[in-house]
């Protein structure tokens, strides 16, 4: 991932400690018999916890590291780079992790943080509805509707929940005010633990991504009070803005995971052409084959330069507000960027492979598959467009689209 100069001696230890580790346990036969089984790696995840892998960010009080956002990057590219599919089950374990991290109350932290450091349990963030996908801006059909002084009822249904199946807390975004104008400032997050009332159904024959459980979860009148809101009472209907800042983080993790899987694609690929022979020499000296590697190398350096200079963006936009727009371009050009590197760069090693990389065997038809769901979760290739547009030509002059 990152070379030596940009790290630190503390952050290269932990690159070191990690890559050891993903090399041992991120292995392409785990990954194909969760895959089969279309399971949770829930040993895999618990060991990743206990190894303080996975409570990078969460603070030292609560069970974590106490580490920034590059220490969690390496991780992640390190396990990626190892088996991408495997990895990304076992990071999402802590999804909707980073909303109580970074905007919870402190009895929020104390309750969930320490046993999500211990892989206790998993977490969810729950946004997507059926009726409207990325679109988050609108009138969200979940409502919480307000019973009491401080009790509320939730009803609804999110979809493409990661997690539906496992997850111990979610952090839901629902409408708490539906006449707000524009829409997204009536939506409040509440911190919900699972109980009565809370559904949830699976969805199976995902064509990649299939040991991180995925599902449809339904509400009907879950009670939740004000204490739940995420951050407490004065964040009421402050909820749109915080699963923005949330999903900024979550698409650099999402860009790295890309690149990462694209340059193990790339490694297989150049293995490969370097052993096969074909009309009497090795395919690697095949002019035509030796500029497309070329091409999608230099791509990949672009990739992982652009994964640092994102995160230190992101990580100062958290503290000084005059870096969220540049913070929100650069984590939605390098969530497109990298999942649409991750695809071509699967395609190029199946191309290599020939018949042998249509074959599970091989593992490039299966990150394949995984790859291409990275240029739909956290908002598709066509949302992240039309978010830099905006930051390049202005609100008014995309207003259409």
């Amino acid at each position: 991932m990152f070379t030596g100069f940009e790290l630190t001696e503390e952050q290269r230890l932990l690159q070191e400690a990690i890559r050891d580790f993903a090399k041992k346990e991120f292995t392409p036969e785990k990954s194909r018999e969760y895959e089969e089984k279309e399971e949770f790696p829930w040993d895999l995840y618990r060991k990743m916890c206990q190894h303080g892998f996975l409570g990078m960010r969460i603070p030292e009080e609560y069970g974590g590291q106490g580490y920034g956002l590059i220490e969690e990057l390496i991780v992640v590219y390190e396990t990626a780079k190892a088996d991408a599919p495997l990895a990304n089950a076992v990071h999402a374990g802590h999804f909707g992790a980073g909303l109580i991290i970074n905007f919870g109350t402190h009895e929020q932290k104390a309750k969930w943080l320490p046993k999500l450091a211990r892989g206790e349990i998993t977490s969810a963030g729950m946004f997507t509805e059926p009726a409207g996908g990325s679109d988050l801006a609108r009138v969200l059909d979940t409502r919480a509707s307000k019973v009491g002084d401080r009790v509320w009822k939730i009803n609804g249904a999110k979809t493409f929940i990661t997690n539906a199946t496992t997850f111990s807390v979610a952090c839901v975004l629902v409408q708490t005010e539906p006449s707000a104008q524009p829409p997204y400032r009536g939506q409040t997050l509440f911190v919900v633990e699972r109980k009565p009332g809370i559904d949830a159904t699976p969805i199976k024959g995902k064509m990649g991504w299939r040991c991180s459980p995925t599902g449809e979860v339904s509400f009907s009148d879950v009670e939740v009070t004000d204490d739940d809101i995420l951050g407490g009472p004065a964040n009421l209907n402050r909820g749109f803005y915080q699963t923005i800042a949330f999903l900024d983080e979550a698409r650099v993790g999402i860009g790295c995971m890309g690149v990462a899987t694209a340059e193990a694609a790339l490694e297989r690929a150049v293995q490969y052409a370097k052993e096969r022979k074909a009309f009497g020499r090795k395919i690697a000296g095949f002019q035509g084959l030796a500029h497309r590697i070329v091409e999608m190398a230099t791509r990949i350096e672009f990739g992982k330069a652009m994964i640092f200079r994102t995160a230190k963006v992101v990580e100062k936009a958290r503290h000084d507000k005059t870096f969220i727009d540049e913070a929100v371009k650069l984590a939605s050009m390098l969530k497109w960027y990298g999942a649409r590197l991750a695809v071509e760069a699967c395609d190029l090693a199946i191309d290599v492979l020939g018949g042998y990389g249509y074959i599970a065997e091989y593992d490039v038809e299966r990150w394949f598959r995984f790859a291409k769901q990275l240029e739909i979760v956290e908002g598709t290739k066509e949302v992240q467009k039309n978010a830099i547009a905006r930051y390049l030509l202005g609100r008014e002059a995309v207003q259409y689209f």
